[in-house]
């Protein structure tokens, strides 16, 4: 880095790195290219001890890091006076006196040019704190989905008290997405979907919504790379790869386990499920009880599970924006089972690039096929590593936020 280059403010809800599952891995790209043209300044959380071993590393990549911790549950009991006087509780639990203070120094030392958001949760300190600051730098706001219709579909989904928090939340959430985008530049979703779904719930500042579509890291995901077993068994394996504390994620595996794997099973004794992702649930946790489903936790390798599994699956039914799970299997050159909304903002097409299932027999039935018929999930594995290679890489993505900024 070199003081030739403007500084830059990124702000995002968790430590960029390691790009190890989706909110991660679209913010460690998004730094890493930011980082090429500008002094990033870097302000973020951590909710997970282990992180706390990767900010030494983080800092080597930036200008300047400020790291807070939320230490859950009393984080909440922290953003509780907030979220009474009607502050969303996922917004409450982001505000931090500490990184205001550290944001007022860059401000005055540094006069960044830009700031760039990932999440809306994080985002009220663009909007917020540099118009208090007298500067006006470019603001990007990227909230990647529509968080308010996440906690939509969450209350649909609940009964009793949940269902009214969730309801509630969605309200307020709303009413922020509208006032940030009211204050910005710019607001990003990460499908063209996602975007048109935003211009529908605004009342005004439509034209300043785009769409910044994920990308995948095709060198990590390269089916060329050699991968020691990470698993043992000699069944066929189905792998899911996500946070495994995300509610939608949650939902997936869990209706899978029950509703579809076993019937695959039945068909191929000795076949796996394998649960691949950080902080498993107790509700995932459990899962692990039922005959051939693995639950690994947090691993070293992603890539090296879906290199040894035989068909990735996404069954999510609560689905926003893109889903990177869904493009790293595409990259793996595997055959990948997916429902229709984990399917959204990626232009594959079912029977070409993979296939697309909704009730549990398709999903079943799809399953014990690609297994058993290796040409076909080699023809599809090898489609969707075409289409990731033309149409998905970070570079590819990123060129228009480049022309925002400027």
């Amino acid at each position: 880095m070199t003081d030739a280059k403007p500084a830059l403010v990124f702000l995002c809800q968790r430590l960029p790195y390691p790009p190890i599952k989706g909110e991660r891995i679209t913010s460690y790209n998004l730094l890493r290219h930011l980082t090429r043209n500008y002094r990033v300044f870097v302000g973020t959380f951590i909710d997970d001890p282990a992180d706390r071993v990767e900010v030494d590393k983080l800092r080597t990549m930036v200008e300047g890091l400020h790291v807070e911790e939320i230490a859950k549950p009393w984080a909440y009991a922290r953003a509780l006076p907030r979220w009474l006087l009607g502050e969303p509780i996922s917004f409450a639990l982001f505000r931090s006196r500490r990184l205001g203070r550290w944001l007022d120094e860059v401000a005055a030392r540094h006069q960044p040019v830009a700031i760039v958001t990932h999440s809306s949760n994080i985002s009220a300190y663009a909007v917020d704190k540099f118009a208090r600051d007298g500067l006006q730098p470019r603001r990007f706001l990227h909230f990647a989905d529509v968080d308010s219709e996440k906690f939509l579909a969450y209350a649909e989904r609940s009964r009793g008290l949940a269902r009214w928090v969730f309801a509630s939340e969605a309200r307020r959430v709303r009413r922020e997405e509208r006032r940030l985008t009211a204050g910005a530049d710019a607001v990003g979703f990460v499908s063209d979907e996602e975007a048109q779904l935003f211009r529908s719930v605004l009342e005004e500042h439509r034209e300043r919504v785009v769409t910044l579509p994920n990308g995948v890291d095709t060198e990590t995901f390269d089916p060329g790379r050699t991968h020691e077993p990470p698993f043992q068994g000699r069944g066929a394996a189905f792998a899911f790869t996500g946070a495994m504390d995300y509610l939608p994620n949650i939902d997936a595996v869990t209706w899978f386990a029950n509703e579809v794997f076993p019937a695959i099973r039945q068909a191929l004794p000795g076949a796996q499920f394998l649960i691949v992702g950080s902080k498993p649930a107790a509700e995932v946790l459990k899962l692990g009880e039922l005959a051939g489903v693995i639950v690994t936790g947090r691993v070293p390798s992603v890539a090296a599970y879906l290199a040894h599994a035989q068909v990735a699956v996404a069954p999510l039914r609560i689905a926003r924006g893109i889903q990177n799970k869904v493009l790293e299997a595409m990259a793996m050159a595997m055959p990948i089972v997916v429902s229709s909304g984990a399917l959204t903002g990626i232009r594959a097409r079912s029977g070409e690039h993979l296939i697309c299932a909704e009730t549990p027999q398709e999903w079943s039935d799809a399953c014990i096929r690609l297994v058993r018929d290796r040409g076909e999930a080699s023809r599809l594995g090898q489609a969707a590593r075409k289409l990731v290679l033309d149409q998905y890489t970070w570079e590819a993505q990123f060129a228009r936020l480049d022309r925002l900024l400027r």
